[in-house]
């Protein structure tokens, strides 16, 4: 809280002791990390979290996450009108679940929701989970002033969303099971879990609704419901791969008790994960056979309880197409056949149909998901297309855990890394892509082949931060991408004749303001609107000629900005740049330049004192480095960071990932020294920033904005 308080300003944050809260801490021999939710007047910020990570020497080494400033412009009434048990009515009734005689979940939080950009609302977040009828997982954000429902989230992840599958097989298993008073039940005792109460226990709803149901039991220890043994050993094998692998005690990390029940209703075409536990359909036999007869499915909904417990992926959109996507590549780690073909639940789905399957990560497009970014699907439908979008993650991780030099350990590794230590609930395709290679730098160094082969994967399904499209989806003026920060570039891309891009800002002060497009490669026309769709201006010069529109903005009113190609112009690959200049008052704030220095890859030996770059911003208080790569001998080959009296600061040597060094004063250099023999990369500095108390200029505060950003600077 001390390293986020001091640099709170990197977030336009007024105080980190009251806008942050502790949650979570994560811990393990690289090092630790902290996990903070933002609030609002004591009110947790829905979906905003930041983590902060330190190395195994407590040395800070990063920042991620999302933390939205604009939230406190808003003057938000934070004491609701309404109670919780009337947003709770309010729930029952959307869901319509006012008959249901109990639930698995019922939960009522008060959080800040921004149902769109900017439009922040007091609500209860009400969770209900109830299998009384027609089964229902969902939170739904009722508005707590009054009691309109601002939004609902399916949380069921149904593992037939998408495609048909195959069945149970014949084969012969060893069960762990426990005898109480003459009686076996299909209750696990064996595992570490059980020093504090955990076990594995396995039920039957009978071709019922009510959960769990009865506990399997019987007096000779012999098991010949098929579905049952599948359900009951397969959660033991998931238990046993992530206590081993990753060390993690069981979905939740404190030896929760796994609950299954089979045989749930009639003919029943699905499993799924109710917050709670584990529900399997029998299959109705021509579709499908029994759900928890595939370990990977089996693996997959259990997974979906780990994310829960850790990044906690909002399952909607690109989030929720990651939630699939971790699901998804742990079942198929964790079924780890000798001829794994990256195929999801082929072991249940149409049994009459050899080969068949619900997704690959092979090929995603063989069961009509994208498997690049180029072919991400915009739509309302399976929550913003979890299960379909997921293919484009689910092909990354194909790609690298089948290149060479791979296992699926490492793999394992990387992506468990990434799922529990920097992902959060907003986290998108980018994000993930930074998170893998930030873990697998974590891990196997900066250097190695593990991160070349992670960001190569990333960069084959168009998850780029050079050619990709992180402002995606940003198609209308209701998803348009916020805030533009003045006087600061976007590359994007218009990769389909009806693409449209739209951006969204607001000035803080009366003035001019120019919004210009530049380097298209094809002819592309720009818009701004007013809040009411009004048009402000507009330019659509021929050809490839910049465009730009200049008006006088208005303080605190909200402009969309619209990019679309002249006749469905469109490239996949080839960017526009946008910037938007407008006044904007800033005081206490960092500014931001790119600034590239390198020394030579790799750098002679003997290089003592000769290689020196140094930064200077005359009247700043604090200057910054940032560095994207350093490669240095370890101990004999390193860096000095002086401040401008020639002092040395800091000393840096090794493999180290990328990182901030900030001196106070207006000055700061960095010199290499090598000795005589063995060299390596060197470092690449693309980043330099300043700190001016007093500035009030036209220019952003963050080198990235806050939501799309991955590593902010931290001072030692």
């Amino acid at each position: 809280m001390a390293v986020l308080e001091e640099n709170r300003d990197l977030f336009n944050m007024d105080s980190a002791q009251l806008e942050l809260t502790p949650f979570d801490t994560i811990k393990d021999e690289h090092g630790q990390a902290f996990k903070f939710r933002q609030t609002y007047k004591g009110v947790p910020v829905f979906g905003n979290e930041l983590i902060l990570h330190t190395d195994a020497d407590g040395k800070v080494t990063a920042v991620n996450g999302y933390y939205d400033p604009v939230v406190k412009i808003k003057g938000l009434k934070v004491k609701p009108s309404l109670s919780a048990d009337q947003a709770l009515t309010v729930a029952k009734q959307t869901l319509k679940v006012t008959a249901a005689a109990s639930f698995d979940v019922q939960e009522s939080q008060l959080v800040v929701y921004e149902a769109g950009e900017g439009d922040y609302h007091l609500v209860y977040l009400v969770t209900l989970s109830t299998l009384d009828g027609t089964p229902v997982y969902a939170d739904v954000f009722v508005d707590a002033h009054d009691g309109a429902v601002v939004h609902t989230i399916s949380k069921l992840s149904m593992v037939a969303a998408v495609a048909p599958a195959s069945g149970v097989l014949d084969d012969t298993k060893t069960l762990n099971t426990d005898l109480v008073s003459g009686l076996y039940y299909l209750s696990d005792v064996t595992k570490p879990m059980f020093s504090t109460g955990g076990k594995i226990d396995t039920y039957s709803a009978n071709y019922g609704l009510s959960l769990p149901g009865t506990m399997l039991s019987n007096t000779d220890n012999v098991w010949s419901d098929k579905a049952a043994v599948d359900a009951h050993y397969y959660a033991g094998l998931v238990y046993d791969y992530y206590y081993t692998e990753h060390g993690r005690n069981s979905f939740d990390n404190n030896g929760a008790t796994i609950k299954s029940t089979v045989h749930y209703s009639s003919n029943y075409n699905n499993a799924f994960w109710n917050g709670g536990q584990m529900v399997y359909g029998d299959g109705d036999g021509k579709n499908y056979l029994a759900f928890s007869g595939a370990l990977d499915v089996v693996a997959h909904e259990l997974t979906h309880a780990v994310t829960t417990k850790t990044a906690g992926l909002i399952y909607q959109d690109q989030s929720g197409a990651l939630s699939e996507s971790f699901s998804d590549v742990f079942g198929e780690l964790i079924e780890n056949k000798p001829d794994n073909n990256w195929l999801v639940g082929e072991a249940i789905v149409t049994p009459d149909i050899p080969g068949d399957a619900m997704r690959s990560l092979a090929d995603p497009g063989a069961y009509n998901h994208p498997d690049n970014m180029a072919e991400y699907l915009y739509t309302s439908a399976d929550s913003g297309g979890v299960h379909t979008n997921s293919g484009i993650p689910n092909k990354a991780f194909y790609l690298f855990v089948t290149a060479p030099g791979m296992t699926q350990q490492k793999a394992g590794k990387v992506w468990y890394r990434a799922l529990t230590q920097y992902l959060t609930s907003k986290s998108i395709f980018n994000d993930a892509r930074n998170a893998t290679r930030q873990a697998a730098i974590d891990l196997y160094g900066a250097g190695s082949a593990e991160v070349a082969t992670v960001v190569n994967a990333w960069e084959s399904v168009g998850v780029n931060d050079s050619t990709g499209d992180p402002f995606e989806p940003n198609n209308s003026k209701e998803s348009a991408y916020a805030p533009v920060i003045s006087d600061t570039t976007y590359n994007g891309r218009i990769t389909s004749a009806g693409d449209e891009d739209w951006f969204k800002f607001t000035p803080s002060a009366n003035g001019n303001v120019t919004v210009l497009m530049n380097n298209m490669a094809y002819d592309y026309d720009l818009a701004v609107y007013d809040a009411t769709s009004n048009l402000i201006g507009q330019s659509t010069n021929r050809g490839n000629l910049a465009e730009t529109v200049a008006f006088s903005g208005t303080a605190g009113a909200t402009y969309y900005v619209k990019i679309v190609g002249y006749n469905g112009a469109q490239s996949s690959t080839s960017v526009y740049t946008l910037k938007a200049t407008f006044p904007t008052v800033t005081t206490n704030k960092w500014f931001y330049e790119t600034l590239p220095m390198d020394t030579p890859h790799p750098y002679p030996v003997s290089y003592n004192n000769r290689y020196q770059h140094t930064y200077k911003k005359q009247g700043a208080q604090k200057v910054a480095l940032h560095f994207s790569r350093f490669e240095t001998e370890h101990t004999y080959d390193y860096v000095q960071i002086r401040d401008k009296n020639d002092l040395t600061v800091y000393t840096y040597t090794g493999t180290l990932a990328g990182f901030w060094v900030t001196l106070d004063g207006d000055e700061a250099s960095a010199i290499l020294f090598s000795d005589s023999s063995v060299t390596a990369f060197g470092y690449t500095i693309d980043q330099v920033a300043y700190y001016n108390p007093t500035a009030i200029v036209s220019a952003g505060m963050l080198a990235e904005e806050p939501k799309t950003s991955f590593v902010d600077p931290i001072e030692e």
